[in-house]
């Protein structure tokens, strides 16, 4: 813990140091207090989040029995983020994601502050919109511990049908986001608990034990209390980073609004936007890769439990990993797209600057300074080689044609090395099965189907794990490939270009570095 501490003390820093000329000293002081207050306890704190008029602040007076805890009402009247003491931890309750949306900037801003959230809907409304769902997936991949509170609205009976329809509707709707943002097991990762605050809050307030029973509050805190004693380390330093990120990519987006040269202006936001383009599409391509690897694994461990022939299974991880292939192929076409057009903006945009330069004549300036002077050459030179920088991004995007010929190799190599795995699998079953039949022992059944069952699980989660290693390998390779040699060429024109602005583009280099590490 003192070695996490003490490198969280580095990194605050050099942040600070990177940033101390680019951005607020009230922002740099807020940063740095933050991180300070949260490393000297290292205890998480409680984000009370969800749907607009979900009934969050009437769930927060529930909790601690007053009425006047938090503001209710149908107008929005959380507008700012308040924090509470609860058993010895801090739960904030904060503006609802369908709020004005100053209020729902101020939520997001606080949310990355946070380490666990709970998350408040109500049953007479948002079960099935999808921004919620959305929201809530968000949140599963931050690794924040979540508690999604249904807020028993409606006054239904807890046992009854409809109460349990509404249940389950909330968690196939958490089960298909989950699928397609390439979440395993979401529905796993979230815990759920129906509430009635209203009524909680009167049989708090009245100390009617009838009607706190019936509110079910007594679960919600035990599961609050569950959630809040597990959550350790891990989750406090993910909020950290998530904090620390969003940070840096503010002062970044400010150093880019600041830089007073027009053309060096449009180099660096290029820059900013092809790293940011980047992670965004690892992270895209890689859920692609895990939703449609976890249905792989799935088929598979099916076929090798019902004994499928060796044929039949080779044929259907062959046509789910073309399906893989597929679905990358068709992401990669419009990542390469969506960066034809932005280099496309940029050189048009470029192309705009470059007629008030064209006539420029240095030998007619003779009263210039040198650095005019130098800075016009500069410019001229980078406009010059503006071809050869569209021809190095035509063959650059060329790259992403050829991961599918690249995966195809990889995963046919996969497949040839578990194809004898399952029909061994498949051995097994059949040999036990027999073993069975001869000997017609119930303890020989259920060795038998015990080992089968182990074998064909550990087959196919094997089978997966290779088969998403070498996948992700095969996006890693491929991003380098073209996102790593764009930016280094449009490096390469910063550089020339940068003259006043040395001191700055370096420290955004380095605080880009920095993100890296996170």
């Amino acid at each position: 813990m003192l070695d996490e501490k003490y490198a969280y003390k580095e990194l605050v820093e050099k942040v600070v140091d990177y940033a101390k000329e680019e951005i607020s000293s009230e922002a740099i002081e807020s940063f740095q207090k933050h991180i300070e207050t949260k490393l000297a306890d290292f205890k998480p704190t409680l984000m009370v989040y969800g749907t607009y008029n979900a009934g969050k602040s009437t769930l927060l007076n529930a909790l601690f029995g007053k009425e006047e805890m938090a503001n209710t009402g149908d107008s929005p009247e959380t507008a700012e983020v308040h924090g509470y003491e609860y058993k010895g931890y801090t739960i904030y309750d904060t503006p609802g994601i369908n709020a004005p949306i100053e209020h729902e900037e101020v939520t997001s801003e606080h949310l990355s502050k946070c380490e666990v959230v709970l998350f408040v809907m109500s049953n007479d409304g948002s079960l099935e919109e999808e921004y919620v769902y959305n929201r809530i997936s968000e949140i599963v991949k931050a690794n924040k511990p979540l508690l999604i509170v249904l807020n028993n609205k409606k006054n239904t009976d807890p046992t009854s049908k409809e109460s349990i329809d509404e249940i389950n509707k909330v968690n196939i709707n958490l089960s298909k986001i989950g699928d397609r943002h390439g979440i395993k097991n979401i529905e796993d990762k979230v815990s759920l608990c129906m509430v009635n605050a209203k009524t909680a809050l009167k049989g708090k307030v009245e100390n009617k034990k009838l009607l706190l029973n019936r509110s079910n509050i007594k679960q919600l805190e035990t599961s609050i209390e569950t959630l809040l004693n597990e959550s350790g380390n891990r989750e406090v330093i993910n909020a950290l980073n998530l904090y620390i990120r969003e940070f840096i990519e503010r002062v970044i987006s400010i150093i880019d609004a600041k830089i007073d040269n027009p053309e060096l202006q449009k180099v660096e936001e290029l820059i900013t936007y092809l790293e940011k383009f980047k992670q965004k599409s690892d992270i895209e391509l890689k859920n692609i890769v895990i939703s449609k690897v976890n249905t792989l694994e799935n088929g598979l461990r099916e076929r090798l439990l019902n004994q499928s022939k060796s044929d039949e299974i080779n044929q259907y991880v062959e046509e789910r990993t073309d399906d893989i292939s597929h679905e990358l192929e068709l992401k990669f076409k419009k990542i390469s797209y969506t960066l034809n057009e932005k280099i496309e903006q940029f050189t048009n945009e470029m192309d705009a600057i470059s007629l008030q330069y064209n006539n420029i004549n240095i030998s007619d300036k003779e009263s210039s300074d040198s650095n005019s002077k130098f800075l016009e050459e500069n410019i001229k030179n980078v406009l010059k080689n503006k071809d050869l920088m569209t021809n190095i991004t035509k063959e650059t995007l060329l790259k992403l044609r050829e991961f599918k010929i690249l995966f195809k190799g990889k995963w046919e190599k996969t497949l040839g090395k578990y194809a004898g795995r399952f029909a061994n699998v498949l051995t097994v079953a059949i040999t036990a099965y027999e073993a069975y039949q001869a000997y017609s022992e119930h303890e020989k059944q259920v060795e038998a189907q015990r080992q089968h069952v182990l074998s064909a699980k550990n087959t196919s989660e094997e089978f997966a794990e290779t088969l998403k290693t070498n996948v992700f390998n095969s996006i890693d390779e491929v991003l380098e490939n073209v996102f790593d040699v764009l930016i280094k060429e449009y490096r390469t024109t910063s550089n020339k270009l940068n003259i006043q602005h040395s001191e700055v583009i370096r420290n955004k280099k380095n605080l880009q570095n920095l993100i890296y590490n996170l």
